[in-house]
């Protein structure tokens, strides 16, 4: 295979697998908490799990909220799998 062709080869290959972005400038521990909305824990697991408060896990979804610009849970988990957030 030539290396031009390669380098098509790997084009299509980015075009069809989602790839984590973070456009919307979560950090660290929201992307986290974002992917353990998607797994469907609830805030009290997610904070059991991370080691925080609940009324922490709540500030954090608050600003997850925001920044995807979203009002629940649900499409919070929606844009993040249709944009390949998590």
């Amino acid at each position: 295979m030539t290396p031009g062709i390669a380098a098509k080869v790997l084009q299509l290959f980015k075009k069809h697998i989602p790839q984590k972005n973070n456009e919307y400038a979560l950090t660290k521990r929201e992307n986290q908490i974002l992917e353990l909305l998607v797994d469907g824990l609830s805030n009290q697991a997610i904070a059991d799990k991370l080691f925080i408060s609940v009324e922490t896990v709540r500030n954090h979804i608050r600003h997850i909220y925001e920044k995807l610009q979203v009002h629940s849970k649900s499409q919070a988990v929606v844009k993040a799998i249709r944009e390949g957030l998590v």
